[in-house]
């Protein structure tokens, strides 16, 4: 279960490791005060044979493992234009996948997978904006040390190579964070995806199916194929079953069975529908001009 929450909510493991990590950066005694930061030569046997230009090397390499990490972070700035591109057609489809389906718990089901992905999407760009920002801290060996002796130098080197470890280990979860948030989005646009990719065919079932299960207390309705296309582009369902109710209310006996015409003027629609028994099947569907 845990292993599916960090995979969900990326950011929460990371903000746990982020105060292991600080902890140690910046240690406190028991009574709450600070205290020095321990270095990399604290745990090392001999190291009083460690040469300080085998340190230097050490510290020259934290710089360059920062950089590195940093243009790992650029590349993931691209996130969030791939947010703008999805929020501005986010309209476009999922009102395509709602004309599709003609079904409001897979158009919610859609939504909610496209706000996530988009979510996820703006997470990682902010991320790696605030590993460029908020974690560009470098610790530098001071000059005095360098004018102090060779053993205060080695000291110095020690203590700043340890903080930048750190403080890349910092920065490498925040990239590698931003990389799991941008895992979760295509995820979610993959599940869009096959939202939209389903065979008209079997959308069709499913909207025909989610017509038939409609009624109102009296009618259960069904819908030709040709009918099916025109509400696929045309959001109009409801308002056929309401005129067709309403006409049938006004000029028909529940018993009446055969086949009628009507014109919704209101809403500028040809209907012709057949009755048989409880059971109303649209057959054509036009729109209606006043010439």
């Amino acid at each position: 279960m845990n292993k599916i929450l960090d995979i969900i909510f990326p950011f929460y493991e990371n903000r746990k490791a982020k105060k292991i990590i600080e902890a140690k950066m910046f240690p406190k005694n028991e009574q709450g005060e600070d205290i020095t930061p321990t270095g990399i030569l604290e745990d090392i046997e001999n190291s009083d044979k460690i040469s300080t230009e085998k340190l230097k090397e050490l510290y020259d390499n934290t710089f360059k493992t920062k950089d590195k990490l940093e243009d790992k972070a650029k590349t993931n700035i691209i996130g969030i234009t791939i947010s703008v591109s999805l929020i501005i057609g986010a309209s476009g489809l999922l009102s395509a996948i709602n004309i599709k389906f003609g079904n409001s718990l897979i158009a919610l089901c859609a939504i909610i997978f496209l706000i996530a992905g988009v979510t996820y999407m703006i997470l990682a760009g902010l991320l790696v904006i605030h590993v460029l920002i908020g974690e560009n801290e470098t610790y530098n060996v001071n000059l005095s040390s360098i004018a102090n002796g060779e053993k205060l130098l080695q000291d110095d080197y020690d203590k700043c190579i340890a903080q930048n470890q750190r403080k890349n280990i910092i920065r490498n979860n925040y990239v590698f964070t931003s990389y799991a948030c941008i895992r979760n989005s295509l995820a979610c646009l993959f599940i869009i995806l096959l939202f939209i990719a389903i065979p008209n065919n079997l959308s069709s079932k499913c909207q025909s199916d989610a017509l038939e299960v409609y009624s109102s207390q009296t009618y259960a309705f069904s819908f030709t194929s040709s009918t099916i296309d025109y509400l696929k582009e045309n959001d109009v369902r409801d308002v056929v079953e309401r005129a067709v109710i309403s006409a049938m209310k006004k000029s028909q006996s529940n018993e009446s069975d055969g086949t009628f015409s009507i014109i919704d003027e209101s809403n500028m629609l040809f209907i012709k529908y057949e009755v048989s028994g409880n059971s109303v099947k649209i057959l054509l569907l036009e729109p209606y001009t006043i010439k």
